[in-house]
């Protein structure tokens, strides 16, 4: 150590909240294209656009979209599937007017579709036809959002912005992974209808392609029976794969025109729950290899499948964090991640070599400066065990006392079917590196784990994910690793509303913070889009008849007479997820009641910010609020914020 000890929570840092926006480059779903790798990335410092990128065989980066071009879908109102590329054009939704245009070598963007009421995502080419299918949302002018039509749509490739669409198929509330044979003759895709969420009942379904380029009778070959298929995907013989989870863990399958193979035996995790489009967990790279991420207690690995004789093998790899596998240059391209490098699109190689073709940033970093996560197991109230991520503080430069604790923040993801990140994160090295413990939490509820664990919060939203919160403090305290009386919680989305409802139920916290947060279910049940309409449903155990009660006795902003310590909201202005009132409310509330408060809005934000001033202020704001609560002295100048209500 080079300076003397300073407090927890004091520490002068090398890691800056504008390293951590200017930094925090978020990748897309990857897609090869024989020896060439296309990938989106979504830029903060450029007000959070889309960019189409590419590397070829030399592996050198460069981007396809030209400004003020920005890629981004809008269906089901979280996106994904924003690009295709195919022959010598690149398909891309543009993300104001969501019609489709084309790119191609050299050429301006040329716009194929205008329909101001549709919205396009999950581009698949059909080039035989002279089309692209697409999954399509319809939107009417003044509609109600829970009765948008989704269907599956062909469009030609040609364009010329006509309108030109063929329904291909629709009745059902929605679909997803529309993809084409190789010989051209089938269509493969999955459905599934309220109030069911895709990871809950997705079937997969198949028809004919008839000449005149319609679709025959279809036929559903697995899942919507009580489980659930992910990713399906032709490999090139015409064996159709997909994840399916009738076993309680998401498996690789394989139909073959009349019957379906279980092709490993292995309870490794590959479902995902498919918030966005385009997600993959495992990539075709020929007839007999498949590259395949697995998610086991907690760690993810990256697999061979030998996929006619079902065997395994592991590829020893540094990486923690492994997501959206693609072919490439026969070998493998993924999103991975390391305890000490940042998420990067990486290219595995025939020779096995792994090479960074585009890295979200390398973070300047020594050895000493960056915080490893450990993989924490512990048990729940109700006996079952629990996953968590714990981050230790970390300064090459400056420790703390010897006899001091470090003050706790306990992450909590959205989803709440997400998962805590694997791999380096700026945000949580911008706590650790300051003196703060982070603990990342996976509650019950969480990917990753199979079918059982995911549906342990099923009824039990508010209660469930609140309890586990509370045994990872218990565990925490009691092993000594935080100073108890110094507990701090964040999180967004649902994730939010867990801040909320374990505010209001465990009298432990020193502060919370909050960002676009579900606070009032009535509500959100009155004024959610249609993706998102029955969920509220399956996680409080109700139905439309019988869900008041619960909503009333489960919803923060009935429970805010509970919540005494310090909360802070941050807040997207165009946020159609989680609308501004839910947060303005519940501020309203704690401080009229005399609970100190302080909200941040952000206009041009929706649910989730993606601007880099948005991120650099609300990293700032959460520090100058924490530091305010616990009377720390930051070894820094951070924003002079209003704390309503505020007393020392």
């Amino acid at each position: 150590m080079s300076s003397p000890p300073r407090p927890y929570g004091t520490w002068r840092s090398p890691v800056t909240a504008r390293a951590v926006a200017g930094k925090s480059l978020r990748f897309g779903a990857l897609q090869g294209d024989g020896e060439t790798l296309y990938w989106s990335e979504s830029r903060p410092d450029e007000g959070g656009r889309g960019v189409i990128m590419r590397a070829g065989p030399e592996g050198v980066a460069e981007d396809v979209l030209p400004l003020p071009f920005s890629a981004r879908s809008k269906v089901h109102e979280y996106g994904g599937g924003e690009y295709l590329a195919a022959g010598e054009n690149v398909y891309f939704v543009d993300a104001d007017s969501q019609d489709i245009y084309a790119i191609a070598p050299g050429a301006s963007p040329r716009r194929l579709t205008r329909d101001a009421e549709t919205r396009f995502a999950d581009l698949a080419p059909d080039l035989t036809r002279g089309r692209l299918i697409a999954i399509a949302e319809r939107h009417r002018a003044g509609g109600d959002p829970c009765q948008r039509e989704n269907f599956i749509a062909a469009v030609p490739a040609g364009g010329g912005g006509e309108n030109e669409l063929d329904e291909l198929a629709r009745g059902r509330d929605f679909y997803a992974s529309a993809r084409v044979s190789p010989d051209g003759r089938k269509l493969a895709w999955l459905a599934w209808d309220l109030p069911h969420m895709p990871w809950e009942q997705a079937a997969l379904y198949i028809a004919e392609i008839a000449e005149d380029g319609s679709l025959g009778p279809e036929n559903r070959i697995a899942g919507g029976d009580g489980s659930a298929v992910f990713q399906p995907a032709w490999a090139p013989g015409g064996r159709l794969f997909f994840i399916w989870d009738r076993s309680g863990f998401g498996m690789l399958h394989a139909w073959d025109g009349t019957g379906i193979t279980q092709i490993l035996d292995h309870e490794g995790e590959l479902m995902r729950p498919l918030w966005v489009f385009g997600m993959q967990s495992y990539a075709i790279l020929d007839e007999a290899r498949i590259a395949a991420a697995f998610i086991e207690q907690g760690e993810t690995r990256l697999g061979i499948i030998d996929a006619a004789g079902g065997g395994l093998t592991f590829i020893d790899s540094a990486l923690r964090g492994i997501d959206s596998l693609a072919p490439f240059g026969g070998g493998i391209a993924l999103i991975g991640a390391g305890d000490t490098t940042a998420p990067a699109v990486v290219a595995l190689k025939r020779d096995g070599n792994p090479e960074t073709l585009r890295s979200a940033g390398d973070p300047g970093l020594s050895p000493d400066d960056i915080s490893r996560g450990e993989m924490l197991r512990f048990e729940g109230d109700e006996g079952d065990e629990l996953y968590a991520l714990f981050y230790p503080p970390a300064n090459a430069c400056v420790g703390a006392p010897g006899d001091e604790r470090p003050p706790l923040i306990v992450f909590v993801h959205g989803g709440p079917t997400g998962m805590a990140d694997r791999g380096l994160k700026l945000k949580v090295q911008y706590w650790t590196s300051r003196g703060f413990a982070v603990c990342d939490l996976d509650y019950s509820g969480s990917a990753g784990y199979g079918r059982a664990y995911r549906e342990r919060l099923n009824g039990q939203w508010g209660i469930r994910d609140v309890a586990d919160v509370a045994a990872l403090i218990r565990h925490l305290t009691g092993t000594g690793k935080v100073d108890g009386d110094r507990l701090l919680i964040s999180g967004g989305s649902a994730g939010g509303y867990t801040v909320l409802m374990a505010l209001a139920e465990l009298d432990i916290f020193s502060a919370g913070a909050c960002s676009y947060g579900v606070a009032d279910l009535s509500q959100l049940q009155r004024i959610t889009h249609k993706f998102e309409s029955g969920y509220l449903y399956a996680l409080t155990g109700t139905d439309e008849e019988t869900c008041e009660a619960v909503f009333a006795e489960r919803s923060p902003i009935n429970r805010a007479n509970e919540i005494t310590c310090p909360v802070i909201f941050f807040q997207g202005l165009e946020d159609k997820v989680v609308p501004p009132e839910q947060s303005r409310s519940m501020a309203r509330t704690l401080r009229m009641r005399g609970v100190p408060v302080t909200i941040r809005e952000f206009a041009n934000e929706a649910h989730g910010f993606r601007r880099a001033e948005t991120i650099i202020e609300v990293l700032e704001c959460e520090y100058a609020f924490y530091a305010r609560v616990l009377g720390l002295e930051p070894a820094e100048v951070l924003p002079d914020i209003v704390i309503d209500n505020w007393r020392r």
